[in-house]
């Protein structure tokens, strides 16, 4: 009976994760309409690099908000009642952001409404693919985490062309709330310390939020740098950056989600090694970038740390989810989307348009340098797991936990006893089995030796 119901709730899950990834995709468009559009929305609206980039944080502010409340959402209220909701509330700040306004702060409300409805979704749908995508959740994160950068393509991509011509009934089952029992009335710092024991989700939260830090302080100001400072021509910028913002991060993703799925998926130690790769290779990209002035070189090398950066956006998220009780996750997912949009999107424009007042290159080292910071915390968490795997692995063996040094060498030298006089024993048997003597004879002997 049970294995008639899980049949059935698979087509069941596969249809609803179609609708949560086109909908994950559709939200991600927004993402990339701002950044193509920048500089016809800073010159209408008379806007300095300063106020452009509060523009662009103030819908990662939204989604920081909304996720410390999201945290406790998820717990007290039903799931698909909160993706209702949040859904409406972001397609009706987007419309307003439609309308034409003579001050700039209808446009300030409008994007932190955007970020604040979004922060549900964010938090929901990977959790969502966690707990229900079974033997595929490893594919099923990869391509969720995949429609974001193929969501931000196409919606700058959109806002492009659109910029040139201007200037020329599924039930979506609820997340288990059995095992979040436990954590209801739990206060929430104290849920908090408990996420924070373990070093996998702390590390990985923090690199992931340098990781976004990163790559929207590229996705923002790239072309922008590379017009306005290095003076190279617009179309061909919008072009190659375009390229790189569609087959760099989707391939990198689909392709760090494969990988991983054939080592053993993201709940294997595999998956730290994998990772490990792929933030070197990406570091050595991003540090590439600041010693060229070609703009092919620039792109190419820009290219590589998108596709690095997408590799390793499902390998970490999938170990920030596996590293905490099921329980919990929800709620860890939620401080780490809240953490990443705090630390990782919110500052990345302002941080870049106040380094690039002081210099016009600052900012853009800032960018780029940042990825070798989070490299060194992945392999310095990776060691930590592999020697706390290797201590755990002789402790199992030798029982040094059980055992104080004492008694644990009086046990080991008793069991090495009792092997030798094995050995002796066996050999006596069939010493003795050797001679023509018959089976009774063998038995009794061998019972007066035991």
């Amino acid at each position: 009976m049970k294995d008639v119901q899980k049949q059935q709730a698979i087509p069941d899950a596969y249809r609803v994760f179609v609708l949560i990834s086109i909908t994950n995709l559709l939200v991600s468009l927004d993402h990339g309409i701002i950044p193509a559009a920048s500089v016809q929305i800073q010159s209408t609206l008379k806007l300095s690099n300063q106020e452009l980039g509060v523009l662009g944080s103030l819908v990662y502010a939204g989604t920081v908000v909304m996720g410390f409340m999201a945290s406790f959402i998820f717990l007290k209220y039903n799931p698909l009642r909160v993706i209702e909701i949040s859904m409406i509330t972001m397609i009706l700040s987007l419309f307003v952001f439609t309308l034409q306004f003579d001050t700039a702060w209808p446009y300030y409300l409008s994007r932190f409404i955007t970020g604040a409805a979004q922060a549900p979704l964010i938090v929901y749908f990977p959790v969502w693919v966690d707990t229900f995508g079974q033997d595929s959740k490893t594919v099923w994160l990869t391509i969720l985490q995949g429609g974001v950068p193929f969501g931000v393509f196409v919606g700058y991509v959109l806002a492009s062309v659109i910029a040139a011509q201007w200037n020329q009934n599924i039930d979506v089952r609820p997340y288990v709330k059995d095992s979040n029992k436990t954590y209801e009335k739990m206060p929430y710092f104290q849920l908090i310390k408990l996420t924070l024991q373990s070093r996998s989700y702390v590390v990985m939260t923090i690199v992931l939020g340098m990781l976004y830090f990163s790559v929207t302080g590229i996705q923002f100001w790239i072309s922008n740098y590379l017009v306005t400072v290095l003076c190279f021509n617009q179309g061909l910028v919008n072009t190659l950056f375009s390229l790189d913002s569609i087959t760099g991060p989707t391939l990198g993703c689909v392709l760090g989600g494969l990988v991983t799925q054939h080592y053993g998926g993201y709940d294997s130690k595999n998956a730290y090694y994998i990772t490990c790769i792929a933030a070197v290779l990406g570091s050595l990209a991003s540090i590439c970038v600041t010693i060229t002035s070609n703009l092919w070189a620039i792109t190419g090398f820009i290219w590589l740390l998108l596709f690095f950066g997408g590799a390793l956006v499902p390998i970490m998220t999938g170990i920030v989810l596996s590293s905490v009780n099921q329980g919990m996750r929800s709620f860890a997912n939620s401080n780490t989307t809240t953490y990443v949009n705090l630390f990782g999107y919110l500052p990345a424009p302002i941080v870049y348009g106040y380094l690039s007042s002081i210099s016009p290159n600052l900012g853009y080292y800032c960018l780029m340098y940042c990825p070798s910071v989070g490299c060194l915390m992945i392999l310095w968490t990776t060691y930590h797991e592999r020697r706390r795997d290797y201590f755990v692995e002789d402790k199992s063996i030798d029982s040094m936990e059980m055992h104080p040094p004492s008694a644990r060498s009086s046990v080991m030298q008793i069991i090495h006893n009792f092997h030798n006089q094995s050995d002796d024993l066996v050999k006596e048997v069939l010493e003795f089995h050797s001679t023509p003597i018959n089976n009774i004879t063998t038995t009794l002997y061998y019972e007066k030796q035991l």
